[in-house]
């Protein structure tokens, strides 16, 4: 179980890269194990004396952890590691949800011109050999330990309804004389004294709710492995996360009067009924909320979380409340940059999440940061960005480098009669993509900025710096002929469409024509400018011989005319 060696003792190995080691070795030695530093232990390495080993002479710094026990067992190499946090978790259920591994295919054939190109992708969803033999033989693909019963939590008059469109009042009357698990448990302590022993959560191991009489009745036999489970409710919808709060700490309720009743006396909230229990004193329940969060939760959301509680929470001392939960709130950007720097850049989005409540770091006695960090800019190097460009380049046929050369003199030697929208069209597979990432790495060679956009979440990610139309320009997901961007002129957003010199949009044929006027109107705003797209070089592409935008029960000439060639930007120059 020796790495290596690698590093000055042998610079070649497969684990250098940039001149040092991508592993960390040698590790220094160490007198003592320290548990979860990132989530794995460093381990204790005594120094001892140098042993030759093949060519070199290695020492415990060069040895990875292992178990002897497997070693010994599979006659194998295997490395063996204690994750001790939740990021462990996370890892896990990244890759169970993944899904199978997928292969697409294409045959080519100079007698076949039609290609159905989503068809094939269907098709060639690829099945390895040990998942087709353990089909074949007909093993259980899952199975079940437990049965889980969802109760429903929810406030007066307020139960979810499922109804067809038109049928809405034969939906409501039906629920008006149905009860739901929560309201079934009312009626259930009116009749059972026996159901008063029992917490909401616990009442499906001792009874069964019958859907068809919505009623809750004894069990017979069974319930050690029956789970009563209350969905997760988030702090925003507070009466209702309250109401969740004591149900799980109420037994023998009757009623939601009953719930939020304490001492014989009945608040008014049920929030008000937490805090006389005692509930809410002191910050304990906001620690508590923040360590649920980050049990599923990613470090983006447990920071958009921490500003709401800031805004609307009575927090006695949020500087603790920072301090204990700060390695998961910043534990994406300790990620990115260093355990020392990750929290400042957490403190800086903190403060522009604060900004939409009327509070900045110092009014919640955080520490100011002088972090001048621009959060949605991606930084790239300029000499790496252009050795790419050339490199690219140098592989582009004679019609791909004249479609490069074209949108590049138009950003860089512009005149009043040049064009500054184009659009590069091309059936799938004559290199489109290519093109865009040789002008994204060329104008971002020079030191500029460049924005990657595309109408789908999947073409976004072959672009380098690539996201979704909707998420650079807020595009709104109801569009009309007058529907305009959600994007406010004094953010870094708007900064960021202000100083790109040009803007690629991928797949432009499937976005619905009202987008391209929202977007037209932005870009009109922000700039002051009445051109087309507010004067920016902008570069559309795509193939109309594919998918077009998709209209709800829309006939084929409602199609055509949602399609971008129904409308008049100005000049269009076609690549």
């Amino acid at each position: 179980m020796v790495h290596g060696p690698c590093g000055i003792i042998n610079p070649n190995a497969p684990c250098m890269k940039d001149g040092e080691c991508s592993k960390q070795f040698p590790k220094a030695f160490r007198e003592e194990t320290e548990e979860n530093v990132n989530g794995y232990p460093v381990y204790k390495r005594r120094c001892i004396e140098p042993v030759r080993v093949g060519k070199h002479y290695i020492d415990n710094r060069w040895i990875v952890p292992y178990n002897p026990w497997l070693s010994k067992k599979y006659n194998a190499h295997i490395n063996v590691e204690v994750c001790a946090s939740v990021k462990s978790v996370k890892y896990l259920y990244k890759y169970v949800y993944k899904g199978h591994d997928a292969a697409s295919i294409t045959l080519k054939n100079d007698d076949i011109v039609n290609h159905d190109e989503i068809l094939n992708f269907l098709d060639g969803r690829y099945v390895s050999a040990p998942e087709a033999m353990w089909r074949l033989s007909e093993f259980s693909m899952s199975d079940k330990s437990h049965t889980v019963i969802r109760l429903a939590v929810h406030l007066p008059e307020q139960q979810a309804i499922f109804f067809k469109e038109g049928q809405e009042n034969e939906a409501v009357e039906r629920a008006s004389i149905k009860d739901t698990t929560l309201t079934a448990w009312f009626k259930l302590n009116l009749i059972d004294e026996e159901a008063h022993e029992y917490y909401y959560a616990d009442i499906p191991q001792y009874y069964v709710f019958d859907k068809p009489s919505t009623k809750w009745q004894k069990r017979q036999r069974g319930g050690q492995q029956v789970i009563g489970r209350m969905p997760v409710v988030s702090v925003q919808d507070s009466e209702r996360f309250y109401l969740r709060m004591l149900l799980l700490r109420k037994t023998g309720v009757i009623s939601f009067n009953d719930l939020k009743t304490i001492d014989g006396t009945l608040c008014e909230t049920f929030q008000e009924a937490c805090k006389v229990l005692g509930l809410l004193d002191g910050d304990q329940h906001w620690h508590d909320t923040l360590l649920e969060a980050a049990r599923m939760q990613m470090p983006s959301y447990l920071r958009i979380l921490f500003a709401i509680i800031c805004g609307f929470g009575e927090v006695e001392n949020i500087p603790d409340l920072w301090t204990q939960h700060k390695q998961s709130l910043s534990e994406d950007f300790v990620h990115r940059y260093s355990e020392e720097t990750g929290p400042f850049y957490a403190l800086a989005e903190l403060n522009e999440l604060l900004k939409s409540y009327g509070l900045n770091l110092r009014k919640v006695n955080l520490p100011s940061v002088d972090l001048q960090c621009d959060l949605f800019r991606l930084s790239y190097d300029a000499i790496e960005e252009q050795s790419k460009a050339n490199a690219n380049i140098e592989k582009l046929n004679s019609e791909q480098r004249y479609a490069v050369y074209k949108v590049l003199h138009s950003i860089y030697e512009y005149q009043t009669d040049m064009p500054k929208c184009f659009f590069l069209d091309g059936p799938a597979g004559t290199g489109k993509t290519f093109v865009y990432s040789t002008l994204l790495h060329a104008v971002r060679g020079k030191g500029d900025q460049a924005i990657a956009v595309a109408s789908t979440g999947i073409a976004a990610t072959l672009l380098s710096g690539g996201r979704t139309a909707h998420s650079i320009f807020k595009i709104p997901l109801t569009l009309n002929a007058t529907s305009t961007c959600n994007l406010k002129p004094n953010t870094s957003e708007a900064k960021i469409l202000l100083d790109a010199k040009v803007i690629v949009w991928d797949e432009a044929p499937m976005t619905h024509v009202h987008a391209f006027l929202a977007v037209d109107r932005l870009l009109k705003d922000l700039t002051k400018c009445d051109e087309p797209f507010g004067g920016k070089i902008i570069l559309l592409g795509g193939d109309f011989r594919q998918v077009l935008p998709v209209i709800l029960r829309g006939y084929r000439s409602l199609t055509v005319s949602s399609c971008i060639k129904n409308i008049d930007f100005g000049m269009i120059f076609s690549l």
